[in-house]
């Protein structure tokens, strides 16, 4: 039992440091998801204004 004891602190450590190291990480991924997202969404958004400009464009020479 004594034995065990002198482990303890030890593991407690182990734990806590697998626990922040398990927090950063999902906080890390979260954010790398968002910045992939919202480079997703700008490109969305360009490709849409480049139809409408070319629709734009088609209609001025319909004229």
């Amino acid at each position: 039992m004594e034995k065990f004891n002198e482990f303890l602190p030890t593991v407690f450590g182990v734990l806590v440091l697998l626990i922040i190291w398990f927090v950063i990480r999902r906080i890390l991924g979260s954010v790398s998801d968002k910045i992939n997202n919202s480079e997703s969404y700008k490109e969305d958004t360009l490709r849409v204004l480049e139809e409408i400009r070319d629709e734009l464009k088609e209609l001025n020479r319909n004229k």
